[in-house]
């Protein structure tokens, strides 16, 4: 069975804004809406490359609709409150019972709720505008998207349902360090997918990823004047076999490697528009997989307070 195998929207899908390590201007209540798009065509067999002889192909748009809100401190540590309704629209060519056939499935995928802490944060009492902090979050994925769509009186592939069927848990812990027009990120998740509890009786593998981005200063205009940041990060990421009833389903999971060319720009305090280009430099799948080439997402954020 050939498989679409499709990167972790580790974000939302869950928390485009909303993993950020520190946004530039905290507090309050932010919307925004990101539209991600990715597209596979080609086909490899582990890391080699190999003739896509039915010309299989998948391409999706996701816009996600979210809303980040920072609680006052009433508790200990800096808290943020954040959900996510993600509208999907996915058209494939597939193998179906020996059967090539293109198809498409678009409508409500699975709301991401989640919540983040910062349990550390360090500033120097000089002026050397030097600071860093740790924050830990915690993502749900709920079984809101259809899971059982079907083509020609079968079922479509688990990985181009609109939804997992489940329930699904992310932990990230984020790290950072600033000196000046400088900022060093640290991510590392785990997304544990295989919770069981919803209408299917497919689990996608559990994902593990971490990265290390770059990010500087390229703008910086006075208060509430114009600023843009440039960022790149290098993403490794682990995703184990997905099990179908039970049993390990072949063709499925992945390591990969990925550059991420990502730019961000304040021309006011409360907007904020983001770019971000996931580019896979590393691929090794198990067996023969339809994998994304290229993707990139952008995002549009309004802030009611700075």
């Amino acid at each position: 069975m050939l498989t679409f195998c499709t990167p972790l929207f580790a974000e939302p899908e869950a928390g485009v804004n909303f993993v950020e390590s520190e946004p530039l201007y905290a507090g309050g209540l932010q919307l925004y809406g990101a539209h991600r798009h990715s597209f596979a065509t080609r086909t490899f067999d582990d890391f080699r490359p190999v003739p896509n002889r039915d010309s299989l192909f998948s391409s999706a748009h996701t816009l996600g609709l979210g809303v980040n809100y920072s609680i006052p401190r009433v508790v200990p540590g800096d808290w943020t409150l954040s959900a996510v309704i993600p509208l999907t629209w996915r058209e494939f060519r597939t193998r179906v019972n020996d059967r090539v056939i293109t198809d498409r499935v678009h409508g409500l995928a699975d709301i991401s709720l989640g919540a983040r802490a910062r349990y550390l944060w360090w500033v120097p009492g000089d002026s050397s505008q030097q600071g860093s902090s740790l924050s830990i979050a915690l993502i749900t994925d709920l079984p809101t998207g259809q899971s059982s769509a079907k083509t020609e009186g079968k079922e479509v592939p688990a990985d181009l349902q609109l939804g997992h069927g489940s329930f699904d848990f992310t932990l990230v812990h984020i790290g950072s360090y600033s000196s000046n027009r400088m900022e060093l990120i640290h991510h590392a998740s785990f997304e544990w997918r295989s919770a069981g509890i919803g209408g299917s009786d497919y689990d996608f593998g559990d994902v593990f990823s971490v990265d290390f981005e770059f990010k500087y200063r390229v703008i910086q205009e006075k208060f509430p004047g114009n600023t843009m940041f440039l960022m790149v990060a290098l993403e490794y990421t682990h995703a184990d076999y997905d099990r179908d009833d039970g049993h390990r389903v072949t063709n499925t999971g992945y390591q990969q490697l990925a550059v991420q060319p990502k730019i961000q720009w304040h021309p006011r305090p409360w907007w904020e528009f983001k770019g971000v280009f996931n580019i896979p430099v590393y691929r090794n799948g198990h067996g023969i997989q339809l994998v994304d080439e290229l993707s990139f997402r952008f995002s549009i954020a309004w802030r009611f307070a700075t």
